[in-house]
């Protein structure tokens, strides 16, 4: 491959990573960041909207249209995006290179794996989340294991027997773990107990186990405890409401709030 077309490519897939963290991107901006002219960066999009990664808006560009389990998904990713992101970021930077991972399904995960798929790190991670599963793929330092089962259509997660034999066998250093509700009563919880068996299993077979929590879901509780608060190792989330972060905090659980863009822990385990 000649120098230019190594340029091409490594810019096509530059633009291509910041579409997944951002799901937009603008042609000024692009070229600024990647010190090119207006009419490469418009040739780019145009290259890459052919291929059907993504699609182009006026000034820029918007990954792919979903359709249906992915559109519905799509949706629910937008409730409380920013947080999201904000969560995935600070979970992100508890990773090191060679880790083997387990992450559940959700779209907040979704967001940790965005950031991943982002990183250069070498990484062996297994999950039930098919768009995940998809979305580290694209990474060729990421081993991303999805655990066969049946597909459910609103979640894009599998579940079934053969997910939790898979699980079952391997040993995680992390358990990345989002959830329906998580309160320091009722500890991780689920609507569903095919969601909660999974979590069980990646708290069981992982050396720490990580809680991502927006506010919205910190201090509910649905209808099946997954694993009790004493099982979480840490807890990442926006949430800087002492009063639904003191029951965390008084069993001594090592809390990360990613509140106002900032992020920052406010109670150390003894």
């Amino acid at each position: 491959m000649t120098e230019k077309n190594q340029n091409l490519a490594g810019r096509r897939a530059t633009i291509q990573r910041q579409l997944l963290l951002d799901g937009i991107v603008d042609v000024e901006t692009l070229a600024q960041d990647l010190g090119v002219s207006l009419a490469t960066i418009r040739r780019d999009l145009t290259a890459l909207e052919n291929e059907g990664s993504i699609r182009r808006t006026h000034g820029g560009a918007t990954a792919t249209t979903s359709r249906g389990a992915d559109q519905a998904f799509a949706l629910r990713e937008q409730i409380d995006s920013e947080a999201k992101r904000q969560i995935a970021h600070a979970a992100f930077e508890l990773v090191e290179t060679d880790q083997a991972l387990f992450m559940n399904d959700g779209s907040t995960v979704l967001a940790l794996a965005k950031e991943l798929v982002a990183s250069d790190l070498n990484l062996t991670v297994a999950t039930p989340g098919v768009n995940i599963a998809t979305a580290l793929s694209e990474n060729p330092g990421i081993d991303a294991y999805l655990a066969g089962g049946l597909v459910r259509h609103r979640t894009l997660g599998t579940t079934g027997d053969f997910v939790e034999q898979m699980l079952a066998v391997i040993n995680a250093d992390i358990a990345f773990i989002a959830a329906e509700g998580v309160s320091a009563e009722e500890g991780v919880t689920f609507s569903y107990e095919a969601d909660a068996k999974i979590a069980r299993i990646m708290n069981r077979k992982a050396t720490k186990t990580v809680v991502l929590a927006t506010t919205r879901k910190l201090g509910e509780r649905d209808r099946i405890t997954a694993i009790p608060v004493s099982a979480i190792d840490i807890l990442v989330t926006d949430c800087d409401d002492e009063t639904k972060l003191s029951g965390f905090r008084k069993l001594g659980i090592l809390i990360i709030v990613t509140a106002n863009h900032e992020t920052h822990v406010v109670n150390t385990p003894a």
